[in-house]
């Protein structure tokens, strides 16, 4: 059994601010724990635009605090993010995130994170380590 909080995360390896400086995450569990997923706690801050394409991963996302603005870039479709919304990146699809406030969310990847991943030059996170 693991037992881990956000608070003893802080300032670790866990804690992940994106070189962008447009969000921070905290990755309670990664592809070391052995559980087939990872799950984090991420917070997108207010007034930024985060524009994602993970080609390697699916990704559920919980919005627990705060409201967003999220364009699906591949239809142009656009949905608003409150609290208690999830949405699906099932299809690898090209998405960008407009945070109106500080936006809280607890994310799920498949395959797991190892830990150390920020978006690369296309929003991508690199593919999966063997063996990670």
């Amino acid at each position: 059994m693991i037992v881990r909080s956000l608070s003893e995360i802080e300032n670790t390896e866990r804690h992940v601010r994106a070189a962008s400086g447009t969000w921070e995450s905290k990755r309670l569990v990664l592809a070391r724990d052995k559980a087939g997923f990872s799950l984090h706690e991420t917070v997108l801050y207010a007034g930024t635009e985060t524009s994602m394409r993970y080609a390697h991963h699916v990704e559920a996302v919980l919005c627990v605090a705060g409201e967003a603005e999220l364009t699906d870039e591949e239809t142009g479709e656009t949905h608003w993010i409150k609290p208690g919304t999830m949405y699906l990146l099932d299809g690898h699809e090209r998405h960008t995130l407009r945070p109106k406030t500080d936006f809280r969310c607890v994310c799920v990847f498949n395959p797991p994170v190892t830990g150390w991943e920020d978006h690369d030059e296309n929003g991508s996170y690199p593919p999966p380590e063997p063996n990670a």
